[in-house]
């Protein structure tokens, strides 16, 4: 694991201005062709072509090294990237200056994977077999054999919720921790779900299969958890029939619950998911509902579909919340396509009020976790991919960020720009393990991208694009 308090910011004791062109406008497309240029002769004729002036130790630059590359209309910070890879030089613009900050390379120590094992029982001490134990959120899992026990290995250091769940008893969830591969040993007992039907039956509805009622609300229950992009189109729920609809006609609230887990298989990225549905209420006002997951992958048939499984897994990570965390504990934002910025308020999405910030400005680090802390919202934008037709037809948030391009008869007029996505801190600061798990997971709400894509975009947390096999 790579320590990421390892950053070393550097006194500027040389700085190259370049006031003639600091009040014109700043070019952030290059074209141009150098050969044998030392780096300080390469970063002078990126100032006098872009406007910037750089700002560095020059004791930081690499003696000896000559440079030779040619460009035709590549961003600034796509080359700056290419031409700093290596020399364990960072890059930050603020306004009108580049500014280069060294940051040794160390090489990641070897991950300590753990494991954890125990027993499952009912009140009387009896062995519960068949158990679903696994952790939230990813592939790991296992199933507890005739003794109640279980066994799961080789899990990666992090913290994760170990969730155990059987029907007809209530759900169980332990956090853990673990970065030194210790072993866990963790028991548990199941205590019998008490169904409170009855009592709300007194006050709202309960819609039955044979009801037209029960369609609609499958629908909307469908739509709301599956999302409306590609990957929900090609994603069923297997197990319809575990599903309860209460109304309650005096509040106009839509609550639905399931007796077991909902098996959901997404045929477009390859995965079977147990969703353990926790909580679901839909009122005029608001929609709030949570849940657990458990991925399985699913048998290829043949290699076409293993090809294009893995093609759809990359894409919905990149630029995804996932992507996003770890880039930013990377502190490698900029290099994986993403910028961050302050935002004032969710009506307020005019560029020239927008505060760009860097991963320093967010993070704080504590030793064995971080502090992530930020002033009212964080706008993040993904420059890599583009807003799909989906999202600009069919998000509500799109009405706020878009709203001046919106005619009278509420017809967007734009094209897709890049992913834009919004978090908003519930809390002053809320920690962060060392491999990017929020301990708090509602302490942070989404807006935008993040939260127009939903469990058909979603692809485990322990997912590695840089992982060979599915």
């Amino acid at each position: 694991m790579m320590n990421r308090n390892s950053g070393v910011y550097l006194v500027f004791v040389a700085m190259f201005c370049f006031n003639s062109y600091g009040q014109s406008k700043k070019a952030e497309i290059l074209t141009f062709a150098f050969s044998s240029l030392t780096m300080e002769m390469v970063l002078d004729s990126v100032s006098e072509k872009t406007g910037y002036f750089f700002s560095y130790n020059s004791e930081v630059l690499p003696k000896g090294s000559k440079y030779s590359l040619e460009v035709e209309n590549e961003p600034l910070d796509e080359f700056l990237t290419t031409l700093l890879t290596g020399t364990g030089l960072r890059f930050s613009i603020y306004k009108d200056q580049i500014i280069l900050n060294y940051e040794p390379i160390i090489e990641p120590r070897t991950k300590k994977f753990f494991s954890i094992s125990g027993i499952v029982t009912d009140e009387d001490d009896r062995p519960v077999q068949g158990a679903n134990v696994f952790l939230d959120g990813t592939t790991i899992g296992t199933f507890t054999d005739s003794s109640g026990v279980y066994n799961i290995f080789g899990i990666p250091p992090g913290i994760y919720d170990l969730v155990i769940s059987h029907v007809g008893y209530s759900q169980s969830s332990n956090r853990v921790s673990e970065y030194g591969g210790a072993s866990k040993i963790i028991n548990a007992v199941m205590v019998p779900e008490i169904t409170m039907l009855q009592e709300v039956e007194i006050v709202a509805r309960k819609i039955k299969r044979s009801d037209i009622d029960w369609i609609i609300y499958y629908e909307f229950f469908k739509t709301e958890l599956l999302g409306n992009s590609r990957n929900a189109d090609a994603c069923v729920i297997e197990n319809p029939e575990v599903l309860f609809f209460l109304y309650d006609e005096d509040t106009e609230t839509l609550s639905v619950s399931a007796r077991e887990p909902i098996v959901i298989r997404n045929d477009a990225l390859g995965y079977r998911i147990n969703y353990f549905l926790e909580s679901f209420v839909k009122s005029p006002e608001d929609l709030k509902y949570r849940g657990k997951l458990r991925f399985r992958n699913i048998a290829p048939t043949n290699k076409a579909q293993i090809k294009s499984w893995k093609r759809g897994r990359k894409k919905s990570y990149l630029g995804s919340y996932s992507h996003f965390k770890r880039a930013l504990l990377d502190k490698e934002l900029r290099r994986e396509g993403f910028r961050i910025y302050s935002l004032k308020g969710l009506g307020s999405f005019k560029r020239d009020e927008f505060e760009a910030l860097e991963e320093s400005d967010l993070l704080v680090y504590k030793g064995d976790h971080y502090d992530l802390s930020f002033k009212n919202y964080l706008l993040v934008e993904y420059k890599r991919e583009k807003e799909s037709d989906g999202f600009l037809n069919q998000s509500d948030f799109v009405q706020t960020i878009y709203q001046e391009r919106i005619d009278d008869q509420g017809i967007l007029h734009k094209l897709p720009g890049n992913q834009i996505s919004v978090l908003g801190l519930l809390k002053n600061k809320t920690r962060v393990g060392l491999e990017g798990q929020v301990m708090d997971k509602f302490a942070l709400t989404s807006y935008g991208y993040w939260a127009w894509e939903r469990v058909a975009d979603l692809v485990p947390s322990n997912y590695d694009p840089k992982y060979k096999r599915l």
